[in-house]
């Protein structure tokens, strides 16, 4: 299932456009870059249920699927 990360960018940085990814944890990583980089709000959409979450939110339900299993 795709994920559409987004994030908004802190005072006095670019805007950087947002990303689809194909899996949950490549979705992660790409929000943890974001953050790196300065960014802020960042936002991560399950394209298949339409569910938003922001980082720690997406791990928490990783684990509750994999818990589900």
């Amino acid at each position: 299932m795709p994920f559409i990360v987004n994030s908004s960018p802190g005072p006095g940085l670019r805007f950087e456009p947002s990303e689809t990814l194909a899996d949950a944890k490549a979705a992660l990583g790409w929000a943890a870059g974001l953050e790196r980089r300065g960014m802020r709000l960042i936002r991560i959409r399950d394209t298949e249920t339409g569910s938003i979450f922001d980082e720690k939110g997406l791990r928490e339900e990783i684990k509750r699927l994999q818990s589900a299993v």
